[in-house]
């Protein structure tokens, strides 16, 4: 994210990849790559930290990105043209917190209330394996959920600012 940051809001310089007009009601929407900046490049520890080798390995350094515009606010931007968008601050947090510790703490409590449940001594750790993977599926199942209650909700979504001053 930028260092740029107001009222709850990080802001983000954008590329518009596509646009989907406004339809039928429909808000339409802008469809835009973000540029990942990291620091790595310049720090001292760059090639015995962990953080940058993984960036290297896992990231392409840039994030496509779907904002919701205002009615008929689409049909002004084409692709190409660079934005500025702002990103609620908390909610990369929040959906990461949901995304990885859900699923494993739900994976590790329903393993030992199976492991807890099931102990006649011929199962060995059969029981805590299945219900590990029981956790984990109801884990990813509840994580689904809170994205489609939460995350889909307006507040948490990008919003547009409007282009971006230095194009």
């Amino acid at each position: 994210m930028s260092a740029d940051s107001a009222a709850g809001m990080t802001i983000e310089k954008a590329r518009v990849i596509s646009v989907e007009p406004s339809v039928n009601g429909d808000n339409g929407a802008l469809w835009v790559e973000t540029f990942q900046q990291s620091t790595c490049g310049s720090c001292e520890a760059k090639g015995a930290c962990g953080q940058g080798v993984l960036g290297r390995w896992l990231s392409r350094g840039t994030h496509r990105i779907r904002v919701l515009c205002d009615k008929g606010q689409a049909d002004f931007f084409t692709a190409g043209q660079w934005v500025e968008i702002a990103v609620p601050d908390g909610v990369v947090l929040k959906a990461s917190l949901m995304a990885y510790l859900l699923p494993l703490l739900s994976m590790m409590t329903v393993a030992i209330m199976f492991d807890s449940m099931f102990q006649d001594g011929s199962g060995g750790d059969f029981y805590s394996l299945i219900g590990g993977i029981v956790g984990f599926i109801v884990g990813l199942v509840l994580v689904r959920l809170y994205e489609r209650n939460h995350l889909n909700s307006r507040q948490n979504q990008p919003q547009l600012l409007g282009l971006s001053s230095n194009d």
